[in-house]
This record gives C-alpha cells, structure tokens and sequence, in this order.
C-alpha cells in the first residue's frame, strides 16, 4: 500500500465539499421563495462550478480549465448585477 499525497486528499476533499454547496445551492434555487433568493442561489452555484473547474485543473496539473474559469466567472457576475437590476425595476421604466 502505497501514502496518498496530502494534497491529492485536500483537493478530492474540497471537491466534496464544493459538491455539497452545488446541492445546497440546487436546492435553494428549486425551493425559492423569493426571486432575488434564486438569484442569489444561482450566482452560488456558479462560483461553486468555477471552483471545481479550478480544483480540477489542480488535481490534472493542466491549465486548460483556465479560460472557462476566467469566462464563467465574468459571465455569472455580469448577470447577477443585470438581473438583480431588472427584479429591482430599476432597467425597467
């Protein structure tokens, strides 16, 4: 039997973990009760996402989850702000 590499054990850890508040998150975005608590949930879920691409790409050695980290990121800030805008009404006249 061979010792498993202390950092290989955090990060599978952390995945479990990151897969946890996926489920968390899917569940706040199914149950609600408020729009903005979905919004919320979701933007969650989605930093959650980036986070496994990321441990993912630690634990391959590789950047290529690099670009679609840097993407999804952008794309779930930019539609949190617009979103939580319009259920504001303020894009809305």
């Amino acid at each position: 039997m061979g010792s498993v590499d202390p950092l290989s054990a955090v990060l599978f850890a952390s995945l479990v973990v990151l897969g946890l508040g996926i489920g968390l998150c899917t569940i706040r975005i199914a149950r609600g009760p408020t729009h903005f608590d979905r919004l919320l949930a979701f933007d969650c879920l989605l930093m959650n996402v980036v986070g496994v691409a990321l441990v993912a790409s630690m634990l391959l050695a590789t950047d290529a989850f690099i670009d679609m980290v840097l993407v999804t990121a952008l794309f779930a800030f930019i539609g949190t702000i617009s979103l939580a805008a319009y259920l504001e009404g303020s894009l809305v006249r």
